[in-house]
């Protein structure tokens, strides 16, 4: 199964963001195929607030985020851009949040 539909099933909502412009994602989205959104952060706004910017090269490291249902930032992971995402250690990260919450 392929993560985005295994996301979907938990209720998660998967969103990629960049320094891209929105023209330049719609064209990266289509030739790719996404399933999901990509938002632009052209400002760079949203990535500074999560740390990942390398301000020297201006540049966003690939990262990771998972926040919850009341927007608190439960995981994350940042790297270089040669790094592999694993969407199965996403959706256990998601199972493991999703324990804690019915055990409250």
């Amino acid at each position: 199964m392929q993560a985005d539909a295994a996301l979907r099933e938990r209720g998660a909502v998967l969103l990629g963001i960049s320094a891209d412009s929105h023209f330049s994602h719609a064209e990266f989205a289509r030739a790719r195929g996404l399933p999901f959104r990509l938002l632009s952060d052209i400002h760079r706004s949203a990535i500074r607030a999560y740390g990942v910017l390398d301000e020297e090269r201006n540049v966003a490291y690939r990262s990771t985020f998972i926040v919850d249902r009341e927007g608190v930032l439960r995981w994350g992971q940042a790297g270089d851009r040669h790094m592999v995402r694993d969407g199965t250690e996403i959706l256990r990260v998601l199972d493991v949040i999703e324990r804690l919450r019915e055990k409250g």
